[in-house]
């Protein structure tokens, strides 16, 4: 009887063993003190023998990132809860289903992609976005699949992971490179622990800028047209107007400028920062290249207001909570004073 009861018992598990091993994942120890913002690895598909959907990416507690083969069949695709609001999407992406981004892209076996997640928590609004990125390897640059906004969440990145489906039928093997975590003051953690140089991600440069420049600045002069907007000039596809003369000195992109400003977003009139009692001060060669074009346009004691395409901004990059990637960012900015370099 005893032999027939663990017979039994070692079916029934073995069942639950198949029944729920239908994917591969190895989740990598965060400890409490990296608060990573962002979450790469490299991932190599070396062979694909089944004729059923496969996939291989990477994942954290609230979104999902993979390479997707269905028969002949491929993609990139960004998953996240149903409930979550795209904010923003790669050129010639598909975002009509709920909860999920598709790109359909020929990706090849035996080729190292990149997949990357980012972050960007607002703890007093309660929620953050999630974006998914692929670099791609053929065009050598980055592309933006998509980004969404989670209510009721503000956490860095929990739980990454790398994982691969493992189908019925066939199979699917796949080579994890390395994996990377970001923390929130910029520095990079190995995740496996190798010696490697860190990685260099230039979000900037990406795979659809042209196509998203001209798209913006379409929307821009359509705004002008119909009287959207109050700005009427244009310098290096920042378009400005002159809100209030200056008397005082022009300001120069060496400059350290004191100044009070309002930012929002052209599309909805967002407010993501502004200055309140006190003006701020900063070296105008550290900032946005939009406020480097702009700011010296306008004299101490002037105010000036900028319109500034997403790739003279913060491009597809995920910085700031209330800033999705590709957003054109409109700025107010009241010079009080300049300071020169010595």
């Amino acid at each position: 009887m005893k032999h027939y009861l663990l017979s039994v018992f070692l079916v029934i598990l073995s069942l639950s063993i198949n029944a729920t091993d239908k994917d591969s994942t190895i989740y990598y120890n965060l400890p409490d003190s990296v608060k990573a913002v962002q979450f790469m690895a490299e991932i190599n598909v070396q062979a694909i023998t089944s004729k059923k959907e496969v996939f291989a990416g990477i994942k954290t507690d609230a979104v999902k990132l993979s390479l997707e083969s269905d028969k002949n069949e491929k993609e990139i695709v960004f998953e996240f809860p149903a409930t979550a609001k795209v904010m923003a999407t790669g050129s010639n992406v598909d975002a009509d289903e709920k909860g999920e981004i598709e790109f359909n892209y020929n990706w090849s076996v035996n080729e190292m992609y990149k997949l990357l997640i980012a972050v960007a928590t607002d703890s007093s609004e309660n929620f953050s976005l999630y974006s998914g990125y692929v670099w791609l390897p053929k065009e050598v640059k980055w592309k933006l699949i998509g980004t969404c906004k989670i209510e009721g969440r503000w956490n860095t990145l929990q739980s990454p992971a790398t994982f691969f489906s493992i189908p019925k039928k066939g199979s699917i093997q796949a080579n994890f490179g390395q994996v990377w975590c970001q923390r929130n003051t910029g520095s990079w953690k190995n995740m496996k622990a190798e010696m490697a140089a860190a990685p260099l991600i230039n979000l900037i440069g990406h795979m659809d800028s042209v196509q998203q420049r001209q798209t913006e600045i379409k929307l821009i002069e359509e705004a002008i047209a119909t009287g959207k907007t109050d700005v009427k000039n244009n310098s290096e596809a920042v378009y400005y107007t002159i809100m209030k003369e200056g008397t005082g000195k022009q300001v120069s992109v060496n400059d350290t400028v004191v100044a009070y400003y309002k930012g929002y977003l052209f599309n909805d009139g967002l407010v993501f920062d502004q200055t309140k009692d006190k003006p701020a001060t900063f070296s105008l060669k550290r900032l946005i290249r939009g406020w480097q074009i702009g700011l010296p346009l306008c004299n101490v004691g002037g105010k000036i207001k900028l319109v500034i395409p997403s790739d003279l901004a913060y491009s597809i990059r995920t910085r700031a909570a209330k800033i999705p990637p590709n957003s054109i960012l409109v700025f107010e900015i009241e010079v009080v004073e300049v300071k020169s370099p010595q």
